[in-house]
């Protein structure tokens, strides 16, 4: 991490598509220390390259970016919430998730597995309404997508399981062909 911080430091990266390289790899380094079990390494490699993202849009783009990643402060963030969701932090993928504005270049994709980890966050935290709210979200973004996927379809079929079934609910569960099952 030290190597690369300084090569961004000492303006070693001194083009967008270098520091979407540098990204990249820092962001692959973070889920790599959290699959190793180290969270809190990965939670500030990742905010460094949240941090870092801001500067790639100040920078000369470089040659060929062909083989450069998207890299913005808005990928960064949807990682940094997938990675807290994944790595039992709902609150903090929450406090992560909270007020976001996605860029431009963000990826649709992107976009709708940053509402799917919303709606597992609140679902961990035992906030059906907050699920149900974040999975109507999805539903309106990516339909088919949604109903396809297998968390999406789980995240509805404990909420369904529940007691006290949110309002909405009822309406996502016969999307996703759950209804009374």
């Amino acid at each position: 991490m030290e190597v690369a911080g300084g090569l961004v430091r000492e303006g070693l990266i001194g083009t967008a598509d270098g520091l979407k390289v540098w990204g990249a790899l820092t962001m692959s380094a973070a889920t790599s220390a959290a699959r190793s079990g180290d969270y809190e390494r990965a939670a500030v490699m990742m905010e460094t390259a949240e941090q870092r993202a801001a500067r790639v849009a100040k920078l000369p783009p470089g040659g060929d970016n062909r083989m450069v990643s998207v890299f913005s402060p808005s990928s960064v963030r949807i990682e940094r919430v997938r990675l807290a969701v994944q790595y039992g932090r709902p609150q903090d993928a929450l406090e992560l998730a909270k007020g976001m504005r996605l860029s431009k270049d963000t990826p649709p994709s992107w976009r709708t597995w940053l509402l799917l980890d919303v709606a597992r966050a609140h679902t961990d935290l035992g906030d059906a309404a907050g699920a149900v709210k974040a999975l109507e979200s999805l539903r309106r973004v990516a339909p088919t997508w949604m109903r396809h996927h297998t968390l999406a379809v789980a995240i509805v079929r404990d909420l369904w399981s529940l007691p006290n079934r949110p309002p909405g609910l009822g309406s996502l569960a016969e999307f996703l062909g759950l209804g009374e099952g």
